[in-house]
């Protein structure tokens, strides 16, 4: 299995990429990149099983109807977005809020303005990765999913609050990734220790592994799989981090 991993931002000078491979027992990573355009982002994921992109593939459903009425001048629940429960429901989305209750991490919602020129490239990437044949199912998996590479680690109890600021704590990181996954960095280690994006992009193919394999919390029920694919949904993995060197196919393999 070939999975990718990408760190998206706004401009692609500051967008990270991995590309790492799997075998029985062992993972080796194929590619690292900071600087990822979009054409490299799609030639690349039309090489891999799965593409994991870290960052918001939408808007809150409530969102979007808060806005459609006040368009018309008239909102239905004027005194909702005065209430900090109301402005929750309003401004985060399911799966964000999920990630708050199963992790204790807060996530920067994808409405905030220090996200949404990301998010406009990501809504842009999904709909030219799927007119290139790589479909993007929002919360059932497949060959295109959302991740947040601190909630992956943190499953995987790899979390550490400074990694993005210490390179010190990157390599903790990338140590325990090596030994627990068997995993050959070859001339790529020292970009993750360097990057912090780079480092995300590497958790990111991880996540698309763990995806592939089934090990990942999915939407519960109907309600929260009709928001997400509305909305996007945050693969967080289960299990430990050495279920990724399993070779079990999941229900998802057989749409890859």
């Amino acid at each position: 299995m070939i999975t990718v991993g990408v760190d998206l931002a706004s401009q692609s000078n500051d967008t990270a990429l991995a590309v790492v491979e799997w075998g029985e027992g062992h993972s080796k990573v194929l590619n690292v990149v900071v600087g990822a355009d979009d054409e490299m982002i799609l030639d690349e994921g039309a090489k891999a099983d799965i593409v994991g992109i870290a960052s918001p593939f939408g808007w809150p459903e409530p969102f979007f109807e808060l806005l459609s009425q006040n368009r018309v001048g008239r909102v239905d629940e004027p005194r909702r977005a005065a209430t900090v429960s109301g402005r929750d429901e309003i401004m985060y989305r399911t799966t964000e809020r999920r990630v708050r209750d199963w992790l204790g991490l807060k996530l920067m919602p994808s409405t905030s303005n220090m996200l949404g020129s990301t998010v406009l490239r990501c809504v842009g990437l999904q709909t030219r990765l799927d007119e290139a044949g790589i479909t993007v199912t929002r919360g059932e998996g497949g060959r295109v999913i959302e991740v947040y590479s601190p909630a992956s680690l943190m499953a995987w109890g790899l979390h550490e609050p400074s990694y993005k600021s210490k390179s010190a704590v990157r390599v903790r990181i990338l140590e325990q990734i090596g030994r627990r996954l068997n995993c050959l960095f070859g001339d790529y280690r020292t970009l993750c220790v360097e990057s912090d994006d780079a480092l995300d992009a590497l958790v990111g193919a991880m996540t698309a592994r763990a995806v592939g394999l089934g090990f990942w919390r999915q939407p519960v029920d109907e309600e929260e799989r009709e928001r997400a694919s509305a909305e996007g949904w945050i693969c967080v993995p289960a299990g430990t981090v050495e279920t990724l060197l399993g070779t079990q196919p999941s229900e998802l393999d057989e749409r890859l």
